[in-house]
This record gives C-alpha cells, sequence and structure tokens, in this order.
C-alpha cells in the first residue's frame, strides 16, 4: 500500500511540474511526460492500426515466398500485447471459397483462414469490418469473417444494423464503447450514429469511434471529414480514428479531443512512397489525461517495419507540428 501511495505522490508530483498552455475551444496540453511514469496505476488502453489486406500481393508472397507479413515488427509484438485493445481496420473477407463466387469489380479481396492466426500472432484483439470491401464476397463472405472471428474470441466493430455496431467492455474499472462506422458506401446514415454515440457517451466511460471515410490518396482530410469529425466528438467520442485513403492525413485536436484523420495502410503491396507508411495510435486514458503514443513505420513490399530511434522521432515532430511543439513521438492531453 504503501509503495501505491508513493507512485501516486511522485505521479502527483510530476504532473503538476507541467507547463501548461490554454487556447479558447482548445485542449490544455500536458508534456513531455514519458509512458513508463504514467504506467504506476492500471488503466484502460488501446493501439489503433489502419487497413490490412491479406491478398492480391500479400497473398502471393505470403503463400509462394512463405513470408510473414509481420515479419518486422514481430519483435515489438510483446510491447503491442501490453496494450489492452490491439485494433486495426479487416479490409476483406475472410472465407474459404470459390473466388469467382465473390464479386466482380476492380478491386475483390479474399482472406485465407490462416488469417486468424496471424492477426493473434500480433495480438490484435479486435477489427473494424465497417469497409467498402467487407461485402466483396457477398453475404457468404461477411457471415464467414464473423464466425471466424467469434471462433477466435477476436472483437469486431461496425456490424449492421446500427444496433451491433458497437462493442463494449470494462477495462481497469472503466466502460469504454468501440464504434466502427463505414462512411465510404454508408450503409447506415452517418447521421444516425450521433445519438447512439451520444447514448454510449452517457453509459460508458470512455468512446473510441473506428470510421472508414475520406478520399482514397489525399494527404489532407476533406471538408466532409472534418465536419464528421468533429459532430462525432461533439456527440461524446473521446478520439476517432480515421482509414481508407491508404494514406496518412494529419491529425487534429478539437474540444481536447483528438481526431486522426487517417492512419494510412497497415499491411498492403501498394506502389508510392506515401501508400508505404503509416502510423499506428497507441493511447492510454487515466480519467481526464489521454496518452498517446505514436508507432510510425514503414512498408516494406508488403510488410511494416516501425521506425526507431531519431528516424521516428523525426517523423513525429512533422506529424505533430500543427498540433503541438513536440521532439519525440508521445503527447498528452488534459481535457
Amino acid at each position: 500500500m504503501m509503495v501505491y501511495v508513493k507512485k501516486i505522490i511522485l505521479l502527483l508530483v510530476i504532473i503538476s511540474s507541467f507547463s501548461f498552455v490554454t487556447y479558447v475551444d482548445a485542449p490544455t496540453y500536458v508534456y513531455p511526460l514519458i509512458r513508463e511514469v504514467f504506467s504506476v496505476v492500471e488503466y484502460p488502453s488501446m493501439v489503433m492500426f489502419g487497413d490490412v489486406v491479406f491478398d492480391r500481393g500479400v497473398r502471393t508472397i505470403m503463400e509462394k515466398r512463405h513470408r510473414d507479413p509481420f515479419e518486422y515488427i514481430r519483435k515489438d509484438s510483446e510491447l503491442l500485447k501490453t496494450y489492452d485493445v490491439v485494433a486495426v481496420n479487416l479490409e476483406g473477407p475472410i472465407v474459404e471459397m470459390d473466388r469467382f463466387l465473390c464479386q466482380d469489380k476492380a478491386y475483390t479481396f479474399q482472406f485465407a483462414s490462416t488469417t486468424i492466426e496471424r492477426l493473434r500472432s500480433i495480438g490484435v484483439t479486435m477489427v473494424n469490418i465497417a469497409n467498402n470491401h467487407i461485402y466483396d464476397c457477398l453475404a457468404s463472405g461477411y457471415i464467414s469473417t464473423k464466425k471466424y472471428l467469434d471462433d477466435a474470441g477476436i472483437l469486431y466493430i461496425g456490424d449492421m444494423p446500427i444496433e451491433k455496431s458497437f462493442v463494449t467492455q470494462e477495462i481497469d474499472g472503466k466502460k469504454l464503447a468501440f464504434v466502427g462506422i463505414d462512411e465510404t458506401i454508408e450503409s447506415i446514415p452517418i447521421v444516425d450514429f450521433y445519438p447512439i454515440i451520444e447514448k454510449l457517451k452517457e453509459d460508458n466511460d470512455y468512446v473510441i469511434v473506428s470510421i472508414h471515410w475520406g478520399t482514397e490518396y489525399s494527404l489532407i482530410a476533406t471538408d466532409r471529414q472534418v465536419n464528421i469529425g468533429h459532430a462525432l466528438i461533439d456527440s461524446g467520442a473521446d478520439v476517432v480514428f480515421g482509414h481508407h485513403p491508404h494514406v496518412i492525413e494529419p491529425v487534429e485536436v478539437y474540444k481536447g479531443k483528438a481526431i486522426f484523420y487517417s492512419l494510412g495502410n497497415f499491411v498492403f503491396d501498394q506502389f508510392g512512397i506515401e501508400e508505404n507508411r503509416g502510423v499506428g495510435v497507441g493511447v492510454e486514458f487515466k480519467d481526464d489525461i489521454y496518452a498517446f503514443t505514436l508507432f510510425p513505420y514503414e512498408i516494406k513490399i508488403f510488410a511494416p517495419d516501425f521506425l526507431e530511434g531519431h528516424e521516428s522521432d523525426l517523423f513525429c515532430v512533422d506529424f505533430l507540428k500543427d498540433v503541438l511543439n513536440k521532439e519525440d513521438c508521445s503527447f498528452y492531453l488534459a481535457t
């Protein structure tokens, strides 16, 4: 008990020594705090990555060359597993069926059943299935995907109807709600989510939104993304994670909450410098202080590899330059 009290006192002393800069209708920024200091007390945490595809070129490399899409980041998998929730956007169905029975369109994805073990191998506990590719193999693929995930104990968000679009969990004594939204096809109108999020916020301590939106290959968020992102925060969301553009888009802090407009690809086989860069975002919820850690990476052919040291810090300085002045990959928001 005494050790616990000492840790709490140390934490309060450190926090009291920060410089606070306050803006009208903006957050108070708290920095530079390291994650190890915050970790003296248990509290909920998650890390989110962008789009994963286990088909096309990725599948060929896995099956023909017997390579692992997580071969580079496997050395860091234990770090990822320190988060209570590890999430990705699952950009396609998991189904063993004749490919010719899937949709005939420009890009149709179909993932093998081995996808489950690949996800579990780096500690993925949750996937977003609200996107424009989850129905690539029609209802059979959609149902199959959910069954594989259910059997593996991997949670999924973004199911339909809207009452199934979210899951709730109690972690370290706090209630969290995770919501999956697809705004590309918009099978469920975006306006229908705002009252859902309001109700979830009433019943939970934190609401996390994962949303498929925006314009592919655009390096900036559209006006529509910004308007929706603000509306989600106004409705009660504590953090918004975006994906779909296949490139990184900026982060915005709005009313003390972070909106990551696009995390970029995570496992993909696209060409281009921007398409082969991405960033994972860890967030730790401690009452009114949200602690963020960025995990930037480069995709090498098909597999992500985390940046390290000075290279990682350079990315983060540039990524955060319009939000706050930082020299590393962590930042804190006091709402």
